[in-house]
Order: C-alpha cells, then sequence, then structure tokens
C-alpha cells in the first residue's frame, strides 16, 4: 500500500472507490482485481489482516462472506460470528500495540482516531480508513463497494457487492410483499429516547426511518426535521404500534400522559435495540421482518429471530392475594382498589391515574374485563375476578395474554 498525496481527501468522508484497469478478460478477472485506488490509499494487493472498529462495516463484511480476512475487532462488534477474534479495544481508541503484534496491516472503522494514534500505526506500517454509514440507498451501494473492493479487488470483489445487495433486496422485497397485502394503513414510529417531555425518534433523512418502508409501514413521525420532538406530538400522532431502543418501554409505560395512547393500550410497544436499525449487513433484513411481523400480525417470514427479539410471557406477581368473600364495589375506597385499577390499566381496560376509589369508571373497566375474559359480568370486583385478573393468564383488553415484553441485552 502507498499513499497518493495528489488526492486531498479527508480521513473522514465516505470513500469513494476506483480502479486501474477496468477493461475485465473474462478469461482471467484476477488479473485485473489491483491495484485498487480507495480514497488517498493505493491497495497492490488485498490486504492480509484486517482489523474491524465498526460494527457497521464487520456487518456488511459478514454479509459478503470476507469474515476470513479479519484478524481482530473492537469491542462494540458483537456479533457471533466475530466473537472468536482478540479484541482491540474501543473503536476510536484501539490498541496500537495489540494490533501490531497481530500483524494487522488495514484498520476499517467508521470513527476518526485521534491523529497521533494514526500516525503510530502508520508508522507501523498499519493503514487506517475511516468509512462512514450510508444514509441513502445510493450511498449504500458505494459502502458496499468500498468494502468489497478492498478485500476482493475492482472486479470480483465489486460482483460480490452487488450480489449480496442483491440478496438482501430480494429478502426485503419479499418481506414488503407479504406485508402490502392489506389496503389498511398501519401507523408505527420509533423512538430512541425519552427525556422529560421530549422524544428523540427516527424521521425521513435517517436510515432507519426508510426500514419502515419495506416493512408497509407509515411512520407518522418522519416529517419531524430535526428528530427530536415534545410528548404532546407524540399523543396527537397516536401511533398504533411504537418501537423503541433499549430502555425505553418502561419509560413509554410508565408515563402516565402517553396511557391513552393505541400501542399502550393495545400492548403493541416492542423493543428492538438500536443496532438492529443502525445496522447496514443482514441485519436490517432481520429489523424489517421484525417491524412487518408486529405491525401487521403476519408472523414471521424469516424461520428465526436472535434470542433478544423473541418474545416471553411476563410472569405477573400480584400485590395482594383475593380472599373468597371479600369484594369491592362503586363507592368504596381501599388501597386494593388502586392495585385493582393499576391491574385494569396495564391490560389496557383503564385510562388515566389508579387511586383508591372504586368509581364509575373503574365498574365499567371491570365490567369489560369479566366479559372478555369469559367471567359473569357484574362490574364487581369479587374473587373470581379478582383470581384472574392478578395472575398471569389475564386477557387484555386486546386479547392477548398478559403483557409480552421483549429480552434484551
Amino acid at each position: 500500500m502507498k499513499k497518493m498525496v495528489s488526492l486531498a481527501l479527508t480521513a473522514c468522508m465516505l470513500l469513494s472507490v476506483s480502479a486501474c484497469n477496468m477493461i475485465v478478460n473474462d478469461n482471467n478477472e484476477e488479473e485485473y482485481d489491483f491495484p485498487v485506488t480507495v480514497g488517498n490509499v493505493i491497495f497492490d494487493e488485498a490486504p492480509q489482516k484486517v482489523a474491524v472498529l465498526s460494527d457497521n462495516i464487520a456487518d456488511i463484511i459478514l454479509a459478503c462472506g470476507y469474515e476470513g480476512k479479519l484478524a481482530a475487532r473492537s469491542d462494540v462488534c458483537v456479533q457471533e460470528d466475530l466473537q472468536i477474534l482478540p479484541s482491540v479495544g474501543t473503536p476510536d481508541s484501539p490498541d496500537s500495540r495489540t494490533l501490531r503484534d497481530l500483524g494487522v496491516d488495514l484498520v476499517l472503522g467508521d470513527e476518526c482516531l485521534d491523529p497521533d494514534l494514526k500516525e503510530t500505526l502508520s508508522n507501523n506500517g498499519i493503514e487506517v480508513l475511516i468509512i462512514k454509514p450510508a444514509n441513502s440507498e445510493n450511498d449504500l451501494k458505494k459502502l458496499y463497494n468500498n468494502v468489497a473492493s478492498i478485500l476482493g479487488g475492482s472486479y470480483n470483489g465489486k460482483m460480490k457487492a452487488m450480489s449480496t445487495l442483491d440478496t438482501i433486496q430480494g429478502q426485503l422485497d419479499n418481506i414488503r410483499n407479504v406485508s402490502g397485502e392489506s389496503d389498511i394503513v398501519t401507523t408505527s414510529c420509533y423512538i430512541y429516547d425519552i427525556n422529560g417531555d421530549e422524544c428523540t425518534v427516527a424521521v425521513n433523512g435517517q436510515y432507519a426511518s426508510s426500514l419502515f418502508e419495506y416493512a408497509s409501514v407509515t411512520n407518522v413521525l418522519a416529517e419531524d426535521e430535526d428528530g427530536v420532538i415534545g410528548i404532546d406530538m407524540l399523543i396527537r400522532s397516536n401511533p398504533q404500534s411504537i418501537f423503541c431502543a433499549e430502555g425505553v418501554k418502561e419509560k413509554i409505560v410508565g408515563n402516565k400522559d402517553l396511557k391513552s395512547l393505541a400501542a399502550v393500550s393495545g400492548s403493541k410497544i416492542y423493543t428492538l435495540p438500536k443496532k438492529y436499525i443502525e445496522l447496514q449487513g443482514s441485519t436490517r433484513v432481520i429489523a424489517v421482518d421484525y417491524l412487518a411481523s408486529k405491525s401487521h400480525g403476519i408472523g414471521k417470514t424469516l424461520p428465526s429471530w436472535p434470542d433478544e427479539l423473541e418474545e416471553v410471557q411476563l410472569e405477573y406477581v400480584s400485590p395482594f392475594t383475593p380472599k373468597e368473600g371479600i369484594f369491592y364495589t362503586v363507592g368504596e375506597s381501599y388501597e386494593v382498589v388502586q392495585y385493582i385499577e393499576e391491574r385494569l390499566i396495564e391490560l389496557g381496560y383503564m385510562q388515566g391515574k389508579a387511586d383508591k376509589n372504586y368509581t364509575d369508571d373503574t365498574a365499567y373497566a371491570v365490567s369489560h374485563f369479566q366479559s372478555v375474559n369469559g367471567l359473569n359480568v357484574t362490574g364487581i370486583a369479587d374473587y373470581d375476578t379478582l383470581t384472574v385478573l392478578m395472575s398471569s393468564a389475564a386477557l387484555a383488553s386486546n386479547g392477548s395474554n398478559g403483557e409480552e415484553v421483549t429480552l434484551t441485552f
């Protein structure tokens, strides 16, 4: 590898690929694979030992089948197939001595390194390329071409990039065809975080938002300009389902102002870890399949999902034990009534805030619960009603058992 001083590209650009000898002889293709020019570096031959610092680039390398080129990874590259590789530390500050000792000749990342660290690596014969994630389909093609050309050459690498993208596109189109059969508009959104009265959400121009299109789902918050909205806008948009990052579901369920949302009352809040809506290799197919399956209720189009996306029943633990002969009705005020109302709210039968007072609204919610769960409809919280209500077998207002939760990391 040697630097081309004449090219004044910065280290953090989305790199473009060009190659010498673009005319390919079908009888001797490999002769024309190298040299390959990437940004300000010429590769006279394919790198032999590569350290990948970016989980996004790692996802693309795995999708293209070039994992055999990898000698090391950073701590954020959590893909199961890469766990056998030694870690060299964080993406922005890898350990230069470990990289040198492993014989690494190329480092691929998407975060800029400290100039002194980069110089140290260069002095040890280790080239560093920073390749940013794609923001559009066109950028995605360039990104795949960049990575595959470096590892596989101008011709074979680009052919591998094209075939990989075609395969992924076919899978996405299949999901879109299955989920798009219904004429009913399905609304949803992705929430990165909630802080106070503000939500950070996926909007147009962000890669995450484009995944909803493949799932035939309308992202009701896509038109926001900066991706930061008030709680009031989320309430007005009233998505039928909500997908969110790790730890956000608890914030949504625990926010009294969001109890009226269709997604909350219908128990359609799903944790989709950020990696699934950020990584641009085969992982995005899993994300789209999950979005489509949960939004449309069509079941999986993929054979399986990773463990963190599998659903489990939440084992409900009652805060009190119902007793025979003890019942609660309109006009009474007890601490137990608050527990009853909290459970009714959790299952989607009530809205608002639970208190100790058994009101007409409480009785109406109890009657609704009794009807859905096949009990005698009286509006009175008697022993039989409370035994079912305070158990994991209780049917929610949408007819599902209890509350679905999602395993996360």
